[in-house]
C-alpha cells in the first residue's frame, strides 16, 4: 500500500495534482497537513490546554493531537499508520515540543477500522497514555461535540499546532494557532472534485482567500470552535494556505460514538 506514513509527509503535492483514488505512496497522496499553522500567531499552552505533541524516538515531533480525557488522546490515523504504541511518546502541557510539560509513553493505539489510506477517510487515531494525568492550567481535556450536533458555515474556529508556518522568522518550536472559518461542505467538496472531493466524514475550514491553515507537523490537532468545542482533526488539504484550497479535517461528530465505545469518553 506504499510507504510507511512518518507523519510528515505531504499528500498533496504542490508541484502537480493527482487523483486520490489512484496513488500508491504518501508522495502521490494529497498533503495530510502535517505541518504549522500559516498566518497565526504564537500562543501559550494555557490557551489550547488539550494541545498535545505527538512524537517519535527518531524524529521527534511528527504529529499534534487533542487530550479528551485524562488519559486519551485523538489524532490522526495517517499519523499512527504502519505504527504501534511504543513507538510514540506525547508531550503535554507545553508550548514547546522539545521540553517542559510531561512526556508520557503510549500503551494502547486503536486507529479507525475504517481508515482509508488512498482517500483520508476517516482519519482518526486514539493513543492511550501510559498514566492518567492530573490537570491544571496547561493540560485540560477539550470539550467533544454530540453526535447529532451540527456546526454551521462560518463558525469561528481555531486551529493549533507545531507544524510549518511557511515563515523563517516564525519558529515552529513555539505553539501557533490560527483563527478559520468553518468552509461550506458542498463548495469546499467542488474546490477538491480533482482529488475525489471530500466526503461525510471530513469538514472544512479556512478562507478562499487562503492566508491561513493549517500545514505539514500540524496533523492530528485540533481544530477547535469559539464554544471550546472540537469540531476536527487536522488530516488534508492542497499545499497550505492556497487560495481556493481551505483545509480539510476529520468530522469529530461523525467519531464520537466510536470514541465513546473505544474509551468510554
Amino acid at each position: 500500500m506504499g510507504r510507511k506514513s512518518t507523519g510528515a509527509a505531504c499528500l498533496i503535492p504542490s508541484t502537480h495534482l493527482r487523483q486520490k483514488s489512484n496513488v500508491n505512496s504518501l508522495n502521490d497522496l494529497p498533503r495530510l497537513t502535517d505541518s504549522r499553522i500559516v498566518g497565526g500567531q504564537r500562543i501559550n499552552i494555557t490557551e489550547a490546554p488539550y494541545q498535545v505533541s505527538l512524537q517519535t524516538g527518531k524524529r521527534g515531533h511528527i504529529c499534534g493531537g487533542s487530550l479528551i480525557s485524562s488519559q486519551w488522546v485523538l489524532t490522526a490515523a495517517h499519523c499512527t499508520y504502519e505504527r504501534k504504541a511504543s513507538d510514540f511518546k506525547v508531550r503535554l502541557g507545553s508550548s514547546y515540543t522539545s521540553h517542559d510539560g510531561l512526556l508520557l509513553n503510549v500503551t494502547e493505539l486503536i486507529q479507525h477500522e475504517n481508515f482509508n489510506y488512498s482517500n483520508v477517510d476517516y482519519d482518526y487515531s486514539l493513543l492511550k497514555l501510559s498514566e492518567e494525568i492530573e490537570f491544571d492550567e496547561s493540560r485540560k481535556p477539550v470539550k467533544l461535540p454530540d453526535s447529532k450536533y451540527n456546526f454551521t458555515d462560518g463558525t469561528k474556529c481555531y486551529v493549533s499546532g507545531w507544524g510549518n508556518t511557511q515563515n523563517s522568522s516564525e519558529s515552529p518550536q513555539c505553539l501557533r494557532s490560527a483563527e478559520v472559518p468553518l468552509f461550506n461542505q458542498e463548495m469546499c467538496s467542488v474546490k477538491y472534485k480533482r482529488f475525489g472531493g471530500v466526503t461525510s466524514r471530513m469538514i472544512c475550514a479556512g478562507y478562499g482567500k487562503g492566508g491561513k491553515d493549517a500545514c505539514q507537523g500540524d496533523s492530528g490537532g485540533p481544530l477547535v470552535s469559539d464554544k471550546g468545542v472540537l469540531v476536527g482533526v487536522v488530516s488534508w488539504g492542497y499545499g497550505c494556505a492556497k487560495p481556493n484550497y481551505p483545509g480539510v479535517y476529520s468530522r469529530v461528530t461523525t467519531a464520537r460514538e466510536w470514541i465513546r465505545k473505544r474509551t468510554a469518553v
